[in-house]
């Protein structure tokens, strides 16, 4: 095993480790707890993607990255919204403006989309063609070139 693979293997254990206590926060009425354990196991579920593919992916400018590259490769905006929606689970940490019922919904739109990264990170890259400026910028952070 190469140690992109053991490190890709590392972030999807702590990913699912934390959408579980993300899960028995909740069931506790911690949302603030809860919202940054999904945070959290989204963010890992990403960096696993990452590690895979040999990106840089050490800030939260670069999990957005991933998250828009992702999902222009597979020719899937849903998985944009759904980190979006995780990542409002982070703000909701700071501010405390979610109730229950949509943290909960956050869980699962969490739970839906590490389920979807999984399945990305063990398949090969798909054929990506860079159509703009701001395609190339980012795949050229990701790859850790300057432009």
């Amino acid at each position: 095993m190469t140690t992109a693979q053991a490190e890709s293997d590392r972030y999807a254990a702590i990913s699912q480790r934390l959408i579980g206590q993300a899960e028995e926060e909740l069931q506790k009425g911690d949302c603030l707890q809860a919202g940054e354990k999904v945070w959290g196991a989204v963010a890992h579920a990403v960096k696993a993607v990452a590690e895979q593919r040999g990106w840089v992916h050490h800030n939260h400018r670069r999990l957005h990255d991933i998250a828009d590259q992702i999902a222009d490769e597979r020719a899937r905006p849903d998985l944009r919204l759904l980190f979006a929606a995780s990542n409002i689970m982070h703000d909701n940490f700071h501010e405390d403006f979610l109730d229950a019922d949509r943290v909960e919904q956050g869980v699962k739109d969490a739970s839906l989309l590490m389920r979807e990264l999984e399945a990305i990170r063990v398949e090969p890259p798909l054929p990506f063609t860079v159509e703009s400026r701001a395609q190339e910028r980012r795949v050229a952070r990701l790859t850790a070139k300057s432009v």
